[in-house]
C-alpha cells in the first residue's frame, strides 16, 4: 500500500494555536472580571484594596499562568500533528497530554471542505474539514495542510478510485 504524507506549516499551525490561546485567556478575564470589578465598585466599598486584590487574581489565574502554559504546549501541538493517507485509509495522529490516532476509510468521506476564518487568513493556513457518511458534524478538521487545493483534490480522487473499483468488482 502506498502511503501518502501530507505537508504540514507547522511554524504557521503553532502561531495559530498561541493566538487561540491568547485570546481565549483575555476573553476569560474580561468576562469574569466585569460582573466582578462592577459589583465591588457598586457596593460604594471604602477601599480598592479588594477590586486590586480581585483584579491581580484574576490576571494571575487566567492570563499569566495559561500564557506561560501554552508557550511549551502550542509548539508541542503542532510538532505532534501528522496526516496521511495509507491506502484506502485517512490516518490523522496528534495531542499532547492524550494522543490520538483516527483513522477514516476514504469510502466513508463525502466531502472536504477547505474554511478559511480571519484568524486563519491571518496566519496564511486552511483548516480542511472532512466529512463523513452518517455524522452529522465533521469527522476531523486538519489545520495548516500546505497546498490545501492539491490535497483535497488528492483525497477526493483517491475515494473517487476506490468507489471505481468496488463498482467493477461488483
Amino acid at each position: 500500500m502506498q502511503e501518502i504524507e501530507f505537508e504540514i506549516d507547522r511554524n504557521a499551525v503553532k502561531n495559530y494555536f498561541v493566538a487561540v490561546w491568547v485570546l481565549l485567556c483575555f476573553c476569560i478575564p474580561a468576562f469574569l472580571f466585569s460582573p466582578i470589578g462592577c459589583l465591588s465598585l457598586l457596593e460604594g466599598q471604602q477601599s480598592g484594596f479588594i477590586t486590586i486584590v480581585v483584579i491581580l487574581s484574576v490576571l494571575v489565574l487566567f492570563l499569566i499562568i495559561p500564557s506561560i502554559f501554552c508557550l511549551w504546549l502550542c509548539p508541542q501541538q503542532a510538532n505532534n500533528l501528522r496526516y496521511r493517507l495509507e491506502g484506502t485509509t485517512l490516518r490523522i495522529d496528534g495531542g499532547v497530554f492524550f494522543l490520538f490516532r483516527k483513522s477514516i476509510p476514504l469510502e466513508r468521506i463525502t466531502d472536504v471542505a477547505l474554511v478559511q476564518g480571519p484568524l486563519l487568513r491571518y496566519f496564511g493556513i486552511w483548516a480542511m474539514r472532512i466529512q463523513t457518511a452518517g455524522s452529522a458534524q465533521c469527522e476531523a478538521t486538519l489545520y495548516g495542510v500546505r497546498n490545501p487545493e492539491e490535497v483535497r483534490e488528492s483525497i477526493l480522487s483517491q475515494r473517487q478510485r476506490i468507489d471505481g473499483e468496488k463498482a467493477a468488482d461488483a
